[in-house]
């Protein structure tokens, strides 16, 4: 019952502006997290803006200088994909002819979706990408696709059957040669009970926002389908993990924009709002 009740008032906070904690307080290394941004861009003027986040997510291949990124302490995270890979990354020509490699996400071209149960994957992750990731001063990983094998399984069960399982086994592994690498899970929400006491936090994109990637247009979710994603978080939310919450909306757009701040802290929640190619920083969080 208590549950159910925590669960309502996250939805009501999210649809309405009250005021609603999500679940208990964030404990762990992400506890006293109250901003933080996520820019995959390398103009060396950002790191200044960057600097004032108190957690930052950042391009391993390209990014500001990273000592000024941190010159005020912000936890930096170094982004890094289980389930997809871009054509452009510098690891994927040692992998591009792999049997593993699959058909490109329709949303995004140039990202080529990947099967996670293949040995080949597992030391390509491990051997390369995450060691790379974690080179510099860097306190851990923003593991972003985990919903892409995930939804391949569900899709197709017989062909793809046991992705998930893989995914829960490559975070084990990483976890136990990386112990002291904060490791923030985005999307992947079946993922995360699981695996909780390997992770630091949680994110979680567009509970309240949608991107018409066809028509490149942002809109709002209809309410009911708000409800829906607000409602998936509430096994997070339970376990104490600090979510961390990216909507994405047009730049000039000042009260949209404030309203999903006050929304998504309205629900506990910690929010960055971008455009959808995060090629820039936007501080209205800091306010």
């Amino acid at each position: 019952m208590a549950l159910s009740r925590r669960l309502l008032a996250i939805a009501l906070a999210i649809m309405s502006g009250g005021t609603a904690w999500a679940g208990p307080a964030p404990a762990g290394p992400l506890g006293g997290v109250k901003t933080w941004a996520v820019y995959y861009g390398a103009a060396p003027e950002t790191a200044a803006e960057l600097a004032r986040f108190d957690l930052v997510v950042l391009d391993p291949t390209r990014h500001p200088p990273l000592n000024n990124v941190k010159r005020h302490g912000a936890l930096l995270l170094m982004y890094v994909s289980l389930g997809e890979v871009n054509i452009h990354s510098p690891a994927y020509a040692s992998i591009a002819t792999e049997p593993w490699v699959l058909a490109p996400n329709p949303n995004w071209p140039e990202a080529r979706r990947l099967d996670p149960r293949a040995p080949g994957y597992e030391r390509w992750l491990l051997e390369r990408v995450v060691p790379a990731a974690l080179t510099g001063p860097v306190n851990g990983l923003f593991l972003d696709t985990a919903d892409t094998p995930m939804e391949l399984e569900r899709a197709e069960p017989e062909r793809y059957g046991g992705a998930a399982e893989a995914l829960e086994r490559v975070l084990g592994v990483l976890h136990r040669a990386h112990p002291r690498a904060l490791l923030v899970l985005n999307g992947g929400l079946p993922l995360v009970e699981r695996s909780r006491p390997m992770l630091a936090g949680v994110a979680v994109e567009s509970i309240l926002t949608d991107y018409d990637f066809k028509a490149q247009r942002y809109r709002a979710r209809a309410p009911e389908a708000a409800r829906e994603r607000a409602a998936a978080l509430r096994r997070v939310t339970a376990l104490g993990l600090p979510v961390l919450a990216l909507e994405y909306a047009p730049p000039d757009d000042a009260a949209w924009t404030q309203s999903l701040i006050t929304k998504t802290r309205a629900a506990g929640l910690i929010p960055y709002i971008s455009t959808i190619g995060l090629d820039k920083v936007f501080t209205q969080t800091l306010r």
